[in-house]
Parts: C-alpha cells; structure tokens; sequence
C-alpha cells in the first residue's frame, strides 16, 4: 500500500465520570489525502473540507477508530487533540482477504 506519512495520532473520544476526555492512540504509515471543497446551499457557499485516511492492517494497532473521534497527521505527543484537529465522521473496516490488502479508510471534517 502507497503510504505518505510516517504516523497518524487520533483521540478517542471516552466520557469518564460523565466528564468527556480523549484516549491518544497512534498508527504506524498511512496514506492521508486532504481534500478542499465547498458545499454550495442557495446563495451561500460553505467550507468542506475533508480527509480520507487509509491505513493497512498492520500498521493499524489495537485501536478501531470510530466516529466522532479526532484525527491529525503526525505522531502528535498532545494529551488532549489540538483545536486544528478534525473529527472523525465514518469508518469503513476492510479487514478480510489477504493479509496483504488488508486495510481501514476514516474520512474526517
């Protein structure tokens, strides 16, 4: 699989003592594809921007990213995700067929 970056570092978001906090967990390479675009709705056009993530099975680790959770590109050693940092809005699990292809895409806005 085609990889451009090293890491990618998202936040899984957890409530504890109904007080919401972030989990940080890290995947090993990735590909990340930025995406710009605007939604036009009338007269008014609005910013959607989205990312697509795609990481390999083995590099994925022992966490399943899952929506509403944060994303950044990078090994980010921050606690708590950055303002900058998106939110994961879908999933998709490809982890059957060879172990080769193997594989998850998250999209983000």
């Amino acid at each position: 699989m085609f990889t451009n970056t090293p890491a990618v570092t998202i936040w899984e978001k957890a409530v504890v003592n109904h007080t919401p906090t972030y989990i940080r967990h890290q995947t090993g390479a990735a590909y990340w594809e930025d995406t710009n675009g605007e939604t036009i709705n009338g007269i008014t056009r609005n910013p959607d921007d989205k990312i697509l993530m795609i990481v390999s099975a083995a590099n994925l680790g022992d966490y399943m990213p899952k929506a509403d959770d944060r994303i950044m590109r990078g090994a980010i050693e921050d606690a708590q995700p950055p303002k900058t940092a998106m939110t994961v809005t879908a999933v998709k699990d490809f982890r059957y067929g060879s172990d080769r292809v193997q594989h998850i895409e998250v999209t983000a806005k």
